[in-house]
Protein backbone atom coordinates (compact mmCIF):
# COMPACT_ATOMS: atom_id res chain seq x y z
CA UNK A 1 0.00 0.00 0.00
CA UNK A 2 1.59 3.40 -1.00
CA UNK A 3 1.50 6.28 1.94
CA UNK A 4 0.16 9.69 1.02
CA UNK A 5 2.97 12.53 0.56
CA UNK A 6 2.59 15.27 3.19
CA UNK A 7 2.09 18.42 1.96
CA UNK A 8 5.51 19.07 2.98
CA UNK A 9 7.00 16.44 1.09
CA UNK A 10 5.09 17.29 -1.98
CA UNK A 11 6.26 21.08 -1.75
CA UNK A 12 9.89 20.04 -1.13
CA UNK A 13 9.38 17.40 -4.90
CA UNK A 14 7.26 20.07 -6.84
CA UNK A 15 10.08 22.71 -5.77
CA UNK A 16 13.37 20.83 -6.29
CA UNK A 17 14.13 20.84 -2.58
CA UNK A 18 13.57 24.16 -2.01
CA UNK A 19 10.24 25.88 -2.23
CA UNK A 20 10.43 29.91 -0.88
CA UNK A 21 10.02 30.42 2.36
CA UNK A 22 6.41 31.14 2.09
CA UNK A 23 5.31 27.94 0.60
CA UNK A 24 7.41 25.41 2.88
CA UNK A 25 5.34 27.72 5.41
CA UNK A 26 2.19 27.11 3.67
CA UNK A 27 2.65 23.37 2.98
CA UNK A 28 3.47 23.20 7.11
CA UNK A 29 0.62 24.40 7.95
CA UNK A 30 -1.92 22.73 5.33
CA UNK A 31 -0.26 19.29 6.80
CA UNK A 32 -0.70 20.41 10.28
CA UNK A 33 -3.82 22.02 10.14
CA UNK A 34 -5.53 21.13 6.91
CA UNK A 35 -5.50 21.62 3.68
CA UNK A 36 -9.47 23.30 3.92
CA UNK A 37 -8.75 24.91 7.11
CA UNK A 38 -5.70 26.92 5.45
CA UNK A 39 -7.58 27.52 2.37
CA UNK A 40 -10.06 28.92 4.20
CA UNK A 41 -7.88 31.20 6.38
CA UNK A 42 -6.29 32.41 3.25
CA UNK A 43 -9.82 33.38 1.36
CA UNK A 44 -9.24 30.45 -1.39
CA UNK A 45 -9.94 27.43 -2.25
CA UNK A 46 -8.30 24.11 -1.15
CA UNK A 47 -7.21 23.45 -5.04
CA UNK A 48 -5.99 26.71 -5.33
CA UNK A 49 -3.54 25.94 -1.92
CA UNK A 50 -2.93 22.49 -3.26
CA UNK A 51 -1.60 23.75 -6.68
CA UNK A 52 0.71 26.17 -5.02
CA UNK A 53 2.10 23.52 -2.79
CA UNK A 54 2.59 21.59 -5.56
CA UNK A 55 4.01 24.56 -7.76
CA UNK A 56 1.15 24.05 -10.86
CA UNK A 57 -1.07 27.17 -9.97
CA UNK A 58 -1.39 29.35 -12.92
CA UNK A 59 -2.95 32.90 -11.16
CA UNK A 60 -1.25 35.36 -9.40
CA UNK A 61 1.23 33.63 -7.40
CA UNK A 62 2.19 36.75 -5.99
CA UNK A 63 -1.09 37.59 -4.71
CA UNK A 64 -1.48 34.27 -2.83
CA UNK A 65 2.39 35.14 -1.53
CA UNK A 66 0.89 37.80 0.00
CA UNK A 67 -2.09 36.63 1.49
CA UNK A 68 0.57 33.72 3.05
CA UNK A 69 2.45 35.85 4.55
CA UNK A 70 -0.05 38.02 5.95
CA UNK A 71 -2.72 35.58 7.73
CA UNK A 72 0.19 32.94 8.09
CA UNK A 73 3.54 34.25 8.65
CA UNK A 74 2.52 37.57 10.61
CA UNK A 75 4.22 40.03 8.03
CA UNK A 76 2.68 43.29 8.82
CA UNK A 77 2.23 46.73 6.53
CA UNK A 78 1.87 50.26 7.40
CA UNK A 79 -1.27 51.27 5.78
CA UNK A 80 -1.73 55.00 5.64
CA UNK A 81 -5.39 55.10 6.72
CA UNK A 82 -5.53 51.91 9.34
CA UNK A 83 -1.92 51.66 10.68
CA UNK A 84 0.25 48.68 10.93
CA UNK A 85 -2.36 45.60 9.59
CA UNK A 86 -1.32 42.13 8.67
CA UNK A 87 -0.50 42.35 4.76
CA UNK A 88 -3.76 40.08 4.00
CA UNK A 89 -5.75 42.50 5.81
CA UNK A 90 -4.28 45.02 2.81
CA UNK A 91 -5.45 42.96 0.42
CA UNK A 92 -8.77 42.88 1.84
CA UNK A 93 -9.15 46.63 2.55
CA UNK A 94 -8.02 46.95 -0.96
CA UNK A 95 -10.77 45.36 -2.76
CA UNK A 96 -13.75 47.10 -0.34
CA UNK A 97 -15.80 48.98 -2.50
CA UNK A 98 -16.08 52.60 -2.27
CA UNK A 99 -18.34 53.56 0.75
CA UNK A 100 -19.74 56.98 0.82
CA UNK A 101 -21.17 56.48 4.21
CA UNK A 102 -18.41 55.68 5.94
CA UNK A 103 -15.70 58.18 6.28
CA UNK A 104 -12.68 55.38 6.91
CA UNK A 105 -13.77 53.23 4.02
CA UNK A 106 -13.38 56.24 1.60
CA UNK A 107 -10.00 57.04 3.10
CA UNK A 108 -8.91 53.28 2.67
CA UNK A 109 -10.32 53.27 -1.11
CA UNK A 110 -8.56 56.47 -1.81
CA UNK A 111 -5.43 55.46 -0.14
CA UNK A 112 -5.34 52.25 -1.99
CA UNK A 113 -5.68 54.08 -4.99
CA UNK A 114 -3.12 56.64 -4.94
CA UNK A 115 -0.83 57.03 -2.30
CA UNK A 116 0.06 53.28 -0.65
CA UNK A 117 2.97 51.69 -1.42
CA UNK A 118 1.41 48.48 -1.13
CA UNK A 119 -1.32 48.65 -3.03
CA UNK A 120 -1.68 46.65 -6.41
CA UNK A 121 -4.86 48.94 -7.26
CA UNK A 122 -2.49 52.17 -8.18
CA UNK A 123 -4.37 54.60 -10.29
CA UNK A 124 -7.30 52.17 -10.67
CA UNK A 125 -9.59 54.85 -9.55
CA UNK A 126 -13.36 53.43 -10.91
Amino acid sequence: MKSELTMVEKANAAWAGTPPDWVAELAHMATVKGLNNVAERLGYSSAVVSQTISNKYRGNLSKVEDRVRGALMGEKVACPVAGLIGRDKCLDNQALPRAITNSVRTRLYRACRNSCPYSRLKGDKS
